[in-house]
């Protein structure tokens, strides 16, 4: 008669159990870690990408802020200009006239093209960027367009006012002739553009002699340049802003 001898499975020691736990735990662990690591490297990499579009995107504002510049200071002096012919040289309406239609014909608006900064924001990449500094600039800059939005508005209030004030003393007409050989000229100072309109070929008369007319309008394009001054001022120290993230993005991230 055979013995049939019973074999028995040896346990495995609890310490065989831990180190087939930690090589697991390892192996997910470096999984995470490289999956992740690859991920950031590819983060950085299009941060880096839409930095330097930023570039391009900020030297457009400066060269838009050039040319709204150059036609907005146009029209603050001759509004000026406009002012003091009201007040000193009543009889001089050819001037007049061609002041009064050349301020409303020369008003630019700032923005920014701010494609790059909206495609970091929506893709949260923005907290790749390390350097605090140059993060805050960015934002703080982006951010001062609302600003610049909300000035837009005072902006065409004020305009809307002089438009209104006009009919007092504004013959629609020879504003209409003044029109008809119109050119875009570039500002010699600054390459920015702006709208030359003919002056009137006679002395065309004022709808109105009366002193409150007259002050009304005068008021109107007062509070209009004082306003657009202003608005150019902070429009040129964002602009400077503009060129300092330039040179910080250029500076943090190497680009030439």
């Amino acid at each position: 008669m055979e013995v049939h001898h019973h074999s028995h499975t040896a346990r495995k020691k609890w310490t065989h159990y831990f180190w087939e736990f930690l090589m697991l735990f390892l192996a997910v662990s470096l999984g995470f870690y490289a999956e992740n690591t690859r991920e950031t490297i590819l983060h950085k990499k299009e941060v880096k990408t839409q930095l330097n579009s930023m570039l391009s995107d900020l030297q457009s504002d400066i060269t838009l802020f050039d040319s709204v510049t150059a036609r907005n200071s146009h029209g603050a002096n001759m509004a000026d200009s406009l002012v003091e012919l009201l007040h000193s040289d009543i009889t001089n309406t050819s001037e007049i006239y061609f002041a009064a239609r050349t301020v409303t014909a020369n008003l630019g608006y700032y923005y920014t093209n701010s494609k790059s900064f909206e495609q970091l924001k929506m893709a949260g990449l923005l907290r790749y960027i390390k350097d605090k500094e140059l993060l805050d600039s960015i934002g703080t800059y982006y951010a001062s367009f609302q600003w610049l939005a909300n000035q837009i508005d005072l902006q065409r209030l004020k305009m809307d006012e002089i438009h209104k004030g006009n009919t007092r003393l504004f013959d629609s007409y020879v504003f209409q002739q003044m029109m008809t050989d119109i050119k875009i000229t570039g500002a010699t100072a600054t390459g920015g553009q702006r709208t030359t309109i003919r002056k009137p070929l006679t002395k065309p008369s004022l709808l109105s002699v009366d002193v409150k007319d007259i002050n009304t309008v005068s008021l109107n394009y007062h509070y209009y340049s004082t306003t657009l001054k202003f608005y150019s001022r902070n429009a040129a120290a964002l602009q400077n802003r503009a060129k300092g993230l330039i040179e910080m993005i250029k500076k943090e991230y190497r680009f030439d």
